[in-house]
């Protein structure tokens, strides 16, 4: 009962729709992002997921200077609103120029720095709605074990749906549900506007920064934020579309776009297996860190070794292992940084937590290419799956 009592208050359970709506539809055009550049790029696709994730980084570090002094409602809702919009754009650029690669190029970043805003603007709108401790981890517990299902589903259903429609489509109904979603945050009351004073472009990076350096946790965390996002982006995100699409298998009469789907779908069901704890302990966070990196390097062992028969299986359990360990990180730092308190410092430690993450994953998914055709796609996996378990060893010693 402690988890769903968070839907009896009206304004948490509509922002809790909301989130639910458009993180499913942006797993479905998260999606057709990423197998379309396999598919236009080849092994160069992860420079698409640079461009995005550069333009989050851009957007995390510099968007606080305009946005945070503003309602956290009304920066969640026009980043929705454009989020919905320039997801078409690659729809659009086909039917233009024959080619969807430009549009992918526009929605990529137009997706990415409303991503920016709204991550932010969602912690400052979580803090001023449940202020004190235990509706604020309960609402976490469900907001973000709500997001797993979501993302479950929104992984999952390309694989069924790239049976009947091509995957450009994908990006329609993508705009739909993320539409959807801005309806329902129009719905919320305003907020309180955070008081901040004036600063330099980067005051909510810098602050926030200052604010993790005075907290040890935070800190470590951040530091374990970095492995983990360099490890999604090589162990879950582009590395098995690459083993996927090298070894071309039909399974179970399902194209390997969506056997790709079925892959994000198990992880997925991992991160419900990770949901069980409302404020998971530092034991938790870090074992469960260790295991997202286990599951990359099995993922890498079987691109190597496994036979066709046994592939799909084989990489459906990594994935599931890689999304059970993945939840509790992202759970213990939500609560601890929900917990600073002023909407406005709440906002400030959100983007300093995105400026580290996607700089990683920035930086992962521009040295791919080299790395794979240096050493090889499974390689990659491993090495990166491997830096995760030693990276959780240390934080765990640290903070035991």
């Amino acid at each position: 009962m402690r988890l769903i009592a968070p839907l009896s208050h009206k304004p948490l359970a509509t922002l809790w729709a909301a989130l639910v709506i458009a993180e499913f539809g942006a797993q479905i055009g998260n999606f057709a992002l990423v197998w379309i550049s396999v598919e236009q790029l080849g092994d160069n696709a992860s420079y698409m997921q640079s461009l995005q994730y550069g333009a989050v980084l851009l957007g995390a570090a510099f968007g606080g200077y305009l946005l945070d002094a503003r309602d956290p409602r009304g920066v969640l809702l026009g980043a929705l609103l454009i989020r919905g919009v320039v997801g078409l754009c690659p729809i659009l650029a086909a039917w233009v120029f024959g080619s969807p690669l430009a549009g992918l190029a526009v929605a990529a970043i137009g997706l990415a720095l409303a991503q920016a805003q709204a991550e932010p603007a969602m912690q400052a709108s979580m803090a001023a709605l449940a202020v004190d401790r235990t509706r604020r981890e309960a609402a976490n517990a469900l907001i973000y074990g709500s997001l797993r299902v979501a993302r479950l589903c929104g992984r999952a259903a390309p694989g069924l749906l790239t049976v009947f429609v091509p995957v450009l489509a994908l990006f329609g109904l993508n705009a739909a549900l993320i539409l959807a979603a801005a309806l329902a945050v129009a719905a919320m009351p305003r907020g309180p506007r955070p008081e901040i004073g004036a600063g330099t472009p980067m005051r909510g990076v810098v602050a926030g920064l200052r604010a993790m350096a005075a907290d040890r946790e935070l800190g470590v965390l951040m530091v374990t934020t970095a492995f983990s996002f360099v490890a999604w982006v090589l162990c879950v995100s582009i590395g098995p579309a690459l083993i996927v699409h090298e070894r071309g298998l039909t399974w179970l009469g399902i194209p390997p776009a969506g056997g790709y789907g079925l892959l994000l779908g198990a992880y997925g069901v991992g991160n419900l297996f990770g949901s069980v704890a409302v404020s998971p302990s530092v034991r938790v966070v870090f074992v469960g860190q260790a295991a997202l990196g286990a599951g990359g390097v099995m993922a890498a062992l079987v691109g190597l070794y496994a036979d066709d028969r046994s592939f799909m299986p084989l990489m459906l359990l990594a994935m599931l292992v890689c999304g059970a360990g993945a939840v509790g990180h992202d759970l213990r730092q939500a609560n601890l940084i929900q917990a600073a308190g002023h909407p406005g410092v709440v906002s400030a430690l959100a983007r300093a937590r995105m400026v580290i993450g996607w700089s990683s994953m920035c930086g992962a998914s521009l040295a791919a290419p080299g790395l794979v055709t240096a050493f090889g796609v499974e390689a990659c996996v491993a090495m990166a799956g491997a830096a995760l378990m030693a990276a959780s060893l240390w934080a765990y010693l640290k903070l035991r």
